[in-house]
C-alpha cells in the first residue's frame, strides 16, 4: 500500500511539472521570436527545480548584480554593522578653547551622509568650546582608492549610465545644485543660487536668456583658493526656477571646504587651509554619523539606487582586504562569498556593485544559487529577504503584481536588458525562488515586465 501512495505522489507529481512546464512555454511563446530569456523556477520546499530554460546562458544581469552585492555585505559584516563618517582631531588633549592641531573629516562608505549630520558635526564641535583650529581643515577619503568613476576601473567599459564620484567621503550624494531663474527679458543675464551655499564659492555667471530651447554649460573646479563654478550659454525663459544638479570633481577637498566654512560661521577661527590628506594613525574622535548596513541594502535593493550600491561594493573591499577599498579587493569579496556557498558557475562575472556596466555576466543558475544559500542561512536571510522590494507596495515593484502576489525581488533594466528575481510565496504558502533574465531588440521593457510578472502570478495560484 505504501508503494503505491508513493507511485501515486510521484505519478502527480509529474503531471504537475509537466502542467506548469506548458504554462510556462506558453507565457513565453509571448514574446518576440527575437528575445532570449533565461529562467529557473525553483520550489524551497522539495529542492527541486520546476522549470528551467537556458540556466547556463551568461546574460547580462543588470541590476540583479546588486544582489551579489548585498549578500556579500551581509554575510561579510553583519546586517548592524555600521558605516561611517567620522570628525577627528590630532589635538589628543582639548583642554582649552584653541585646537592646537588640524580636524579631519574622514569617510567610510556613508553614502547618506549630508550636510544636516555635518551640522550636527560642527554643533559637537562648539560644544566643547573651541574657538581657534591652528591647523588645517582636511577632508580624507583614502579608506577607498581615488579611481572615482567606473570607466576608470572597468577595462573597456562604454559609456552607460552616468554616477557622481564614488568616494569613501560623501556630502550630498556628492552633488551641488546649481539654481537658476531665467525668468527675464532675452539676452539678460539669468539669476544663479548654488546649494550648498558656502563663501569659498567663486561663481563666474555668463549664462543668458533665450527663448529657443537651450541649456547651460556649467563647470565645476574645486582647488586650493576654493570651488570655482562656471555657468555659460543660454537657457530658455521660464517662468519656473530649474535646478541643475552637478557632480563634485573632488569629494574630500569639496568636503574639506564646506566644513571649514561651516565651522567659521559659527564663530570658530581657522588658521590653517582646506586641504586633503590621510587621517594620522593617532587621534581624537570627535563626532561621528553613521547608518546600519541593513538600512543601506534596503534602500539599494528596494530603490535600486547605483551610486550607493558602487559605494558598497567598495566598502566590502575595504573591510575584505583590511586595506583599502578598490575593484580589485570588491571582486575577491564576491567571489569568496560566491565559492562559500558554491553559488558560481562558468560564465558569471561581476565587475561592478550596480550592474549598470554591461561587462557583467551571470548565469540564472548563478542567481539562484545565492538566493537559495541566502534562504538557507538563517543569519543572511531576514535582513536580505527584508531589503528586497515588495510586489504592488514599494521600491521597483510597486507598480507592479498589485493584486495581491506575495513576491519579493530585485528588478534590473538596461536597454534592452529586464531581469526580476526573488522570493514568491504562494496561495497554497510554497517558497518559491525565480530568476528570469530576458535580452531583447523588440517590444518594450514594459512588454516584458508584464511577461515576468504573468508568471510570477501564475505561479502564485498555481503552486
Amino acid at each position: 500500500m505504501k508503494h503505491f501512495i508513493f507511485f501515486l505522489f510521484f505519478i502527480n507529481s509529474i503531471f504537475s511539472q509537466v502542467s506548469i512546464e506548458k504554462q510556462i512555454n506558453n507565457i513565453l511563446n509571448k514574446l518576440p521570436s527575437s528575445t532570449t530569456v533565461a529562467v529557473i523556477i525553483y520550489d524551497s520546499q522539495i529542492n527541486e527545480v520546476l522549470y528551467e530554460k537556458n540556466r547556463y546562458l551568461s546574460m547580462v544581469p543588470a541590476s540583479n548584480t546588486k544582489l551579489f552585492t548585498t549578500a556579500t555585505a551581509i554575510d561579510l559584516m553583519g546586517p548592524d554593522y555600521q558605516i561611517y563618517t567620522k570628525l577627528f582631531t590630532d589635538d589628543l588633549e582639548l583642554n582649552d578653547t584653541i585646537m592646537d592641531g588640524s580636524i579631519y573629516l574622514k569617510g567610510f562608505g556613508n553614502s547618506f551622509f549630508t550636510e544636516t549630520e555635518l551640522d550636527e558635526m560642527v554643533q559637537d564641535v562648539v560644544e566643547l568650546g573651541i574657538k581657534v583650529i591652528s591647523g588645517n581643515v582636511i577632508g580624507d577619503d583614502t579608506y577607498f582608492d581615488d579611481i572615482y568613476y567606473r570607466d576608470d576601473w572597468i577595462m573597456d567599459e562604454m559609456p552607460n549610465v552616468e554616477l557622481p564620484p564614488v568616494s569613501a567621503l560623501v556630502l550630498n550624494k556628492n552633488l551641488l545644485n546649481i539654481l537658476i531663474n531665467s525668468n527675464k527679458k532675452s539676452g539678460a543675464k539669468v539669476s544663479c543660487e548654488v546649494i550648498p551655499n558656502i563663501d569659498y564659492i567663486l561663481l563666474n555667471n555668463s549664462a543668458k536668456v533665450t527663448t529657443k530651447k537651450s541649456s547651460p554649460s556649467i563647470s565645476i573646479n574645486t582647488n586650493s583658493n576654493g570651488i570655482d563654478i562656471t555657468v555659460s550659454g543660454q537657457v530658455k525663459k521660464s517662468t519656473y526656477e530649474k535646478t541643475y544638479s552637478k557632480y563634485i570633481d573632488n569629494p574630500p577637498l569639496f568636503c574639506a571646504w564646506v566644513l571649514k566654512n561651516k565651522l567659521e560661521k559659527k564663530g570658530i577661527k581657522v588658521k590653517g587651509y582646506a586641504i586633503t590628506a590621510q587621517t594620522p594613525d593617532r587621534v581624537l574622535e570627535i563626532s561621528s554619523s553613521s547608518l546600519p548596513l541593513k538600512d543601506i541594502i534596503a534602500v539599494i535593493n528596494k530603490k535600486s539606487d547605483n551610486f550607493r550600491a558602487e559605494c558598497l561594493f567598495k566598502t566590502i573591499g575595504a573591510y575584505f582586504s583590511g586595506k583599502q577599498g578598490n575593484s580589485f579587493y570588491s571582486t575577491q569579496a564576491v567571489l569568496t562569498f560566491a565559492d562559500k556557498n558554491d553559488i558560481f558557475d562558468d560564465g558569471t562575472s561581476i565587475v561592478d556593485g550596480s550592474g549598470i556596466s554591461r561587462a557583467n555576466e551571470v548565469t540564472v543558475n548563478s542567481i539562484i544559487g545565492l538566493l537559495v544559500a541566502t534562504y538557507n542561512d538563517k543569519n543572511l536571510f531576514e535582513p536580505f529577504y527584508n531589503s528586497l522590494s515588495i510586489a504592488g507596495y514599494d521600491g521597483t515593484l510597486g507598480g507592479r503584481m498589485r493584486y495581491g502576489t506575495n513576491f519579493r525581488g530585485k528588478t534590473g533594466t538596461l536597454r534592452g536588458v529586464s531581469s526580476l528575481s526573488g522570493y514568491l510565496i504562494t496561495e497554497n504558502n510554497n517558497m518559491i525562488i525565480v530568476s528570469i533574465i530576458m535580452s531583447f531588440s523588440k517590444k518594450t521593457s514594459t512588454f516584458h515586465r508584464n511577461i515576468q510578472d504573468e508568471i510570477i502570478e501564475y505561479l502564485s495560484k498555481t503552486l
